[in-house]
Parts: structure tokens; sequence; C-alpha cells
């Protein structure tokens, strides 16, 4: 008989990494689980992106993958890997049951989510989850304008480029203002989306025409992907002022 088939999906967001979830640190943990197990794994989807939605690429493709019957079971380290909405989390649960494929998580191993007990305390984490983003993302989008009120902390988002004033020693008025270049990259993303254009073909359209991106790694560029113009198309609008725009 062979052995239960099994998938990993391992997804970070933003900031994530340095918070245990590195793609290294899942797959690693996945590991161990899977080997004690005696299951057997057959792919691993990886996801760089918020887990607010479904839209994820790879997400979409595990999901087709296991109606298509590759594999048996999905793992992930937790809940929120997979999703941090309780509705969408409980809708795939059951709609992959309907499949004869199970979820498989790490941190809650030691309990059966499909019996009636584990399925309220799945559903208990699940909405815990849910509130937790919803309270996260009201504090940012405040701080946020708080910030902007004054003057701007962290790294310029892609687009622009941060300045400051210099007093003595000290820097103030610290701002964002435009970055040209940057900016003509930003409409042509646009442009492309309003065109029906995907993520994945705006990001294959600037690696083909050689735009580059704003990071490099062992002083090469690197590629574009597309989380990156999902992130970017995604963000709130940047508002300046009138003398801060190029």
């Amino acid at each position: 008989m062979s052995k239960y088939k099994v998938a990993y999906y391992i997804r970070v967001s933003i900031g994530e990494q340095s918070k245990g979830y590195s793609l290294e640190g899942q797959k690693s943990t996945l590991d161990d689980w899977v080997k004690d197990m005696e299951w057997k794994w057959v792919k691993t989807y990886y996801d760089e992106a918020s887990a607010k939605d479904t839209n994820r690429e790879k997400f979409q493709e595990m999901i087709t993958d296991a109606k298509h019957g590759l594999f048996d079971g999905i793992c992930m380290v937790d809940n929120d890997r997979f999703s941090r909405s309780t509705k969408d989390l409980l809708n795939i649960m059951d709609d992959l049951l309907g499949h004869k494929v199970k979820l498989h998580i790490h941190n809650l191993q030691h309990i059966d989510i499909y019996s009636e007990q584990g399925r309220l305390l799945l559903t208990n984490l699940a909405t815990y989850s849910e509130f937790f983003r919803g309270q996260l993302a009201s504090k940012i989008r405040s701080g946020v304008k708080q910030k902007m009120k004054n003057e701007w902390f962290g790294q310029a988002p892609y687009g622009y480029t941060i300045i400051s004033d210099v007093k003595g020693n000290r820097k103030m008025n610290t701002r964002l203002v435009e970055n040209s270049d940057e900016q003509k990259v930003l409409s042509l993303i646009k442009q492309l989306r309003t065109k029906g254009k995907t993520p994945s073909e705006i990001a294959m359209h600037l690696n083909e025409n050689r735009i580059p991106t704003r990071l490099k790694r062992k002083g090469n560029t690197c590629s574009w992907h597309p989380s990156t113009v999902r992130n970017i198309l995604n963000r709130p609008e940047v508002v300046l002022n009138e003398n801060e725009k190029t």
C-alpha cells in the first residue's frame, strides 16, 4: 500500500521573516513532522503574500492540484499560513474534504480538527487571527497618517525617495519626494493592470524589457516577482504636498 502523500503550504508576508516564519524554518519544521509520521512529501507551494484572502498564486495552484488528486493532505505550520479569514478557512477545508484531501496543522497536530471539538477549537483560533489582523491593520493606518502629518519614518516605498533638511548635525523634516524614474515604472505597471494584465504577466513584461528593480544582491539587480507587483498595486496611495512632486 502506497504511503499517504502530502504537500507543504509555506507562506511569509512582509516582516514575518524575523518572527520565526522564514521559508526555511517552516520547511524544516514540516520535514521533521512528515518524517516522524512516515508520510510521503510530493510538492511544496511557496507564497510571499498576506493571508487576508485566497488570491495567492501558489495557493490557487495548490487547491487545483489537490482537487486533481496529486496528494492526500496539505501540511502547514499553523492555520495563519493558510488563511486569516475564518470563513475562507472552513469553506476550503470542507471543499477539499469533498475531494478526500485533508488539512494538517503542525501546531494542532494532536487535535483532530475534523471532529466537532477540534473544529470548534480551529474556528476559535481562526476567528482570533482574523480579529488580530483587523486590529493591526487599523493601527498601521492610524500610525501612517500620524507620521505623514509630521515626517516620514522607515524605508521609502517604490516610486519615492527620502530627503531631509539638515540643520547643524541634525536631520529635520524628513519626507518623501517622487523619484521620476520609478514613477515612470509605476505608471507602466498601472497601465498594464488597466489592460487586464495579471501581476505575473506584468512582472514578466518588466523583466523582458530589462526594467531594473530597486533591490540588488551581490551587485546584481533582482528580478521582478508577481508578489512585488501585487504589493505595489494594493498599497495605499502616497499623498505628497505639491512642492514635493517632480
